[in-house]
């Protein structure tokens, strides 16, 4: 029976269930080497999961989040493309799959987006590349607050026994807090007064109107929209709303993390303000984590204003995998703003 894209349907569940043995049977088990079993995951408002299907056998999915972008100041639709999975990373048979689902994902929406991807080496943003679409790397950004966990914990930096050895002295002796201040990598900001919102409505809308029209592309982030993206009930979402922006963190205690071992991170999850602003909520929302207690401080932001105003406030930049790729329809901007409150959002922080 020849293979077709249809939506997943409830009654595909078992053959998803088998699919997904296949892939963890020849080692790809992780998060995002496996389909969701579910027709209706829930992760994020906007979800369609589209599934490859020969009868009764699936042999690929993707999933679509369908939303809304102002793109040169005209609001459009667009959709990110996320979790391509294909049998033919297990069987030559299926090769072609992943190509195929791009195309078909394109006929459904000509305005697409990926993110993260795990770096340029990676096939899906080779086959982008190969595909006419625009990719970048969304740059990371860090603060190390307290240098002793960082050094303690940074598994990026202690991948042998000399150089743990090295980091833990460092973290021991203080010789490490002192290069570091000298560098101005653990500079800490003024204490100020920062206003915490418990939620985006009745405010958020006027700084959307405010900054929109000063980004030639970005994702819709009026206050219905941000509200669904961090809703309330969510007691880890930290709001923080100055004058002419705002900003959305978390504040999380770490527990054998692949990156940051046990260190309590802060993150710089999404933001939004005219340019010129940018400076005033990075210094809110970096201080309010300081003030905090965490141990490092980070954050993926694409946009020059936001990149000034994080180094600025005392962060470096580090090696980056979070990739964005932007499909033809969509690459027609000069400068976009993403950060990880687009794509998957802060599921995985």
């Amino acid at each position: 029976m020849a293979l077709e894209i249809l939506p997943y349907t409830a009654d595909r569940i078992e053959a998803v269930r088998a699919f997904n043995m296949r892939l963890e049977s020849h080692g790809f088990s992780a998060d995002h080497e496996q389909f969701p079993e579910t027709p209706h995951p829930g992760w994020l408002p906007g979800l369609q999961l589209f599934l490859a299907a020969d009868g009764e056998s699936v042999h690929g999915g993707y999933i679509l989040r369908r939303q809304q972008f102002s793109l040169n100041g005209q609001e459009v639709t667009a959709a990110h493309y996320r979790l391509p999975l294909s049998e033919g990373v297990i069987d030559r048979a299926y090769s072609m799959l992943g190509l195929r689902m791009v195309r078909d994902a394109l006929a459904r929406e000509s305005r697409l987006y990926a993110m993260g991807m795990g770096g340029w080496d990676k096939p899906l943003p080779q086959m982008l590349k190969r595909l006419g679409w625009q990719i970048s790397s969304v740059p990371f950004y860090f603060k190390v607050v307290h240098p002793h966990p960082f050094l303690r914990n940074i598994r990026a930096l202690r991948t042998s026994f000399p150089r743990r050895l090295a980091l833990d002295a460092a973290a021991f002796t203080g010789a490490g807090w002192a290069g570091m201040k000298a560098l101005g990598i653990s500079r800490r900001l003024p204490v100020q007064k920062v206003d915490l919102a418990p939620d985006f409505a009745g405010w958020a809308d006027r700084i959307w109107q405010q900054a929109r029209a000063q980004y030639p592309l970005l994702a819709v982030r009026d206050a219905r929209t941000l509200d669904e993206l961090y809703p309330a009930s969510n007691p880890r979402f930290l709001r923080v709303r100055t004058p002419h922006g705002w900003a959305l963190l978390l504040d999380t205690k770490m527990r054998d993390h692949k990156q940051f071992g046990d260190m309590r991170v802060g993150t710089l999850v999404d933001c939004l303000a005219p340019p010129a602003s940018a400076a005033s909520v990075v210094r809110a929302a970096a201080g309010l984590l300081e003030q905090r207690g965490v141990d490092l401080i980070v954050s993926n932001q694409s946009h020059g204003a936001w990149s000034k105003a994080l180094f600025e406030a005392g962060f470096r930049t580090g090696p980056s995998n979070f990739l964005v790729a932007l499909s033809p329809a969509l690459a027609k901007a000069a400068e976009f703003h993403f950060n990880r409150g687009d794509g998957d959002g802060p599921i995985h922080l």
